[in-house]
């Protein structure tokens, strides 16, 4: 247990000062730093061990419900070159609150400061205690206030930004005390503009100024100088803050993270919440494809919709898809807690022995499918893709093979257990076994998307290299992987035009009927494009450069995805509905 002396500040504030070197806040109890802060508003902790990055987003979790964003938990607060908001430059940061365009306000502002400017450089953060600027305000400014709508607008460059209509006056939704949710025109890059409704300029001008006043008042103002290793947690909602303008720009780094508040009790909303987050259901939209190419491949009628044998399967497998997200959650919890927080913290919401619970009913669900849907169809096949299935996606994640720390082993394991394996699955669903020229096209699909997954592996290159991992990004290196990427998806796709070919030349289908492989040959070129644009961005970058142009173009990972996926799927419907028009056109 820590040993510190407290010392309140002036006007509101908490210092929690380390009575020896070498302690870290870990130690204190979550309840008692809540409490601090309920009492306090601003709680300054001095002289304590800093977090290293994945202890710090770890170690949030014991506070509250870290607020995700494009680039992960941690906001890495210090001056950028190429800043495109003034929250990266040295420039003044008038008084907000945190999390207004995202929807979702946090409770707590979780600061620590890796390195701070000299006093004489400024740089402190500012903070505005809204419950003392309400109880030191007339009765007359309260009633004004009461009434006062305001409307934010600024767009979104960075992580935030659209508008934004707010009641002046506000509950606390954790203590349940009035506050004032105000914030101040910026003018800077990435400006916010402050509308007050229902009232002229002159009104509109004079409320912003009576507030200004109220809130910069010495009662209620504090500037907080940050001295290295400072930790600082702030109330976001009854505080507002902003930060002092700064010379040497370089000389100040600080981290934070965004904490909402947990309920109170955790039901069956919440249970259901987090079980569904750990399933990774914003997968779905580009695994229907994967289930539904080899039926439609195998499938000779609609006589397949009306047995049970195939619900039962996409059950089946589904269960086996949400089996490996599972596990490379919790396999990857303490990485995610850094870049995907929603990830880690549904595990710690959930306990790591209800985790795994749910990965074993996982399993007896896709054990038992499989074993019904033998004894039913007499398919042998069923229960040996459901355990090479379970075991792949096991090992991928966990030793003693972990095939995600096994170079390019890795990409074989993904193509095994999240393409070819299934599709072999489920086209077993409508057929004694799939025809070769479907696992053909099953393992073309397989590598073509495969070749798209390197770029998001690729946005994960530094951190898998400080993890220790032996990614197949990592094993190739930067810069080849990506041009190996390249070449993959381009073969994978003229590989995969060439079975749909072959499937459709076996069928005797019509020539008009081949202008439905014109949609994924251009979502292979497309792909294709994309690529070359990116190796020639990255061409004469060095690694950490060449990572964030990556970063930059993840977003087309999930449109590529969908783009070769639902095309394959048109072209394998196309044939699917030339298979069952043809009966009637013979009989005619």
């Amino acid at each position: 247990m820590p040993t510190y002396f407290l010392t309140p500040q002036t006007p509101f504030g908490l210092l929690v000062q380390a009575d020896s070197p070498g302690q870290t806040i870990a130690g204190i109890p979550a309840d008692q730093i809540r409490a601090w802060v309920q009492e306090h508003r601003l709680l300054i902790f001095r002289g304590f061990r800093l977090f290293d990055k994945t202890q710090f987003a770890l170690y949030a979790q014991q506070l509250g419900e870290p607020l995700q964003w494009p680039f992960g938990a941690i906001n890495e607060l210090k001056v950028k070159a190429d800043a495109k908001n003034y929250l990266y430059t040295p420039s003044a940061v008038p008084l907000h609150w945190d999390g207004a365009f995202v929807g979702r306000i946090p409770y707590l502002i979780f600061f620590q400061c890796l390195k701070a400017p000299r006093a004489e450089d400024r740089g402190g953060t500012t903070f505005a205690d809204t419950g003392r600027a309400l109880a030191r305000a007339t009765a007359a400014q309260r009633a004004r206030w009461a009434q006062a709508t305001l409307r934010y607008r600024t767009e979104k460059i960075v992580h935030y930004g659209g508008t934004l209509t707010q009641r002046l006056l506000q509950d606390h939704p954790v203590t349940g005390e009035p506050t004032i949710r105000f914030a101040e025109p910026v003018h800077d890059l990435n400006p916010v503009t402050v509308e007050v409704l229902d009232a002229t300029e002159e009104q509109q001008a004079a409320l912003i100024a009576e507030l200004q006043a109220a809130l910069y008042a010495p009662e209620v103002f504090y500037i907080h100088t940050w001295q290295d290793n400072d930790i600082v947690l702030a109330d976001n909602h009854v505080l507002l803050h902003g930060r002092d303008a700064f010379l040497n720009p370089n000389e100040r780094h600080i981290q934070r993270i965004n904490l909402l508040a947990r309920p109170a009790h955790r039901g069956v909303a919440q249970f259901l919440k987090n079980s569904k987050t750990l399933r990774r259901t914003e997968f779905l939209i580009a695994e229907i494809p994967i289930f539904l190419i080899p039926i439609f491949l195998s499938a000779e009628n609609f006589r397949f919709l009306k047995k049970p044998e195939l619900y039962a399967g996409l059950a089946g497998i589904y269960l086996l898809f949400n089996f490996g997200d599972m596990v490379n959650a919790y396999a990857d919890r303490r990485v995610d807690a850094v870049y995907k927080s929603h990830l880690s913290n549904a595990i710690f919401e959930l306990g790591p022995a209800g985790v795994r619970w749910q990965m074993r009913a996982s399993v007896a669900g896709t054990v038992l499918i499989s074993l019904w849907l033998t004894c039913q169809t007499g398919r042998w096949q069923f229960v040996p893709l459901t355990v090479i299935g379970w075991a792949l996606g096991f090992q991928y994640s966990w030793r003693p093979l972990h095939f995600k720390s096994r170079g390019l082993w890795q990409l074989a394991a993904q193509w095994a257990v999240i393409f070819f394996g299934p599709m072999a699955y489920t086209g077993s669903l409508v057929t004694h076994f799939p025809r070769p020229a479907v696992l053909t096209m099953a393992g073309a699909y397989g590598l073509l998307q495969v070749g798209v997954l390197m770029l998001n592996n690729a946005e994960d290159y530094t951190e898998d290299q400080a993890a220790g991992l032996n990614t197949a990004i990592v094993a190739l290196g930067l810069h080849r992987s990506m041009r190996v990427a390249q070449a993959l998806t381009g073969g994978a796709g003229l590989l995969a035009l060439g079975s749909f070919a072959y499937l459709f030349r076996a069928e005797k289908l019509p020539k008009a009927a081949y202008v439905a492989l014109l949609p994924l040959a251009g979502a292979v070129a497309y792909v294709a494009q994309g690529y070359e644009t990116i190796n020639q961005k990255i061409e004469d970058k060095d690694e950490a450069a060449a990572t964030a142009v990556l970063k930059e173009n993840g977003m087309r990972v999930p449109q590529w995805l969908k783009a070769t996926a639902y095309t394959s799927l048109l072209a394998a419907g196309v044939l699917f509905a030339a298979r069952v028009r043809r009966p009637r056109t013979q009989q005619s």
